[in-house]
């Protein structure tokens, strides 16, 4: 006999699961569930503004309907875990709470982290890698934030519901800053939902310092620039199954984490430059040859969007070549291998 814990327990546990994420409850694009791995995302088109012209039946120019752009993603995290709990109370109300409290302890200790450092891992593949030399020091690490901020404003990133996420090891590091020791109002003050303060416009978010990938150092994101969609597939209690006695408890969950192509410019990734994966691409000929030595993909794209999110996108390999045509522009994003970030994009055009 199988009870059914998804329905009791999943509001529970989702719930359970954003509070205990360091990263979740930050992930805050629109998302629409359309099934069990799959889910949408909306995104308003906006015009070009034109000159107002004096005369005609046209003043403001075009007449353009307001369109939604609708992006579809799969979630290709499904996870898996099982537990028994023995029989100490033969009693099917007994098993049913132990196993829900032994469910939740499950995924705030192990789903959880496991999740968020998936999670990181996708901010630090399609976020913008803003190289620096070494590691943060008390003396550059508020600079580091600075410049992360500086790149958001370039790129008129909204102000509000700005993130930095910092390793643990590297807190003490903003907390001893002379810059930080300078805020009146709250230096040294532990806030609420894991946040240490703010600096640089950024809310200071400490994780531990294994959730990151290999030389990422900081990670700064706006909040409407990452959808993290998480659901409870199955989780069920099997009573005396062969060969146990008690119950034999099993879950699923699929997630991911999806960066969103118009506001990947939310997303920097402040790691080392040496582990910066390098690409190249050079047109001669009406034929691009591409370069990223130890590269672990390649993908290009031919119609002027940006390949790390394109549908349209395909793959080279390092020293291989496309063909191009007169005005046409390749741009070209390598991931490395190993724990390389991911290189910048690099574009060529034939003339």
């Amino acid at each position: 006999m199988a009870i059914n814990l998804t329905t009791k327990y999943s509001a529970q546990i989702e719930k359970a699961y954003t509070h205990d994420s360091y990263l979740k409850s930050h992930c805050k694009a629109n998302v629409e569930m359309i099934g069990a791995k799959s889910c949408r995302v909306y995104m308003l088109n906006t015009v070009p503004v034109v000159d107002y012209t004096r005369s005609g039946t046209s003043r403001y120019g075009e007449a353009k309907d307001v369109q939604d752009t609708v992006v579809e993603y799969t979630m290709t995290q499904d996870k898996s875990f099982n537990g028994v709990v023995d029989k100490g109370d033969a009693s099917e109300q007994a098993i049913s709470n132990k196993s829900g409290q032994w469910l939740r302890q499950q995924i705030a200790e192990r789903c959880v982290p496991t999740g968020d450092k998936y999670g990181f891992s996708q901010l630090a593949k399609y976020g913008h890698v803003s190289g620096v030399t070494a590691e943060p020091a008390k003396d550059t690490i508020v600079t580091m934030a600075y410049d992360a901020a500086t790149y958001m404003d370039e790129k008129l990133v909204p102000e509000n519901g700005r993130v930095l996420f910092v390793r643990a090891k590297d807190y003490p590091k903003i907390i001893l800053s002379d810059e930080w020791k300078g805020l009146d109002n709250l230096a040294g003050k532990q806030l609420p939902t894991g946040t240490v303060g703010q600096i640089a416009g950024f809310t200071v978010v400490k994780v531990p310092s294994n959730m990151f990938p290999a030389d990422v150092y900081m990670i700064a994101m706006q909040e409407s620039a990452a959808a993290f969609p998480y659901r409870i597939n199955d989780t069920k209690v099997h009573q005396d199954p062969p060969g146990i006695s008690g119950a034999l408890i099993e879950g699923r969950q699929t997630y991911d984490l999806f960066v969103l192509a118009s506001k990947a410019d939310a997303v920097v990734i402040i790691g080392k430059t040496a582990s910066k994966q390098a690409c190249t691409v050079a047109i001669a000929s009406h034929s691009a040859t591409v370069t990223a030595a130890g590269a672990d993909e390649i993908w290009y794209i031919l119609d002027g969007s940006d390949p790390r999110f394109s549908a349209n996108r395909k793959t080279v390999a390092t020293g291989g070549t496309v063909a191009t045509k007169a005005g046409e522009t390749i741009k070209v994003v390598a991931f490395g291998k190993g724990g390389k970030l991911t290189s910048d994009i690099a574009e060529a055009t034939d003339k």
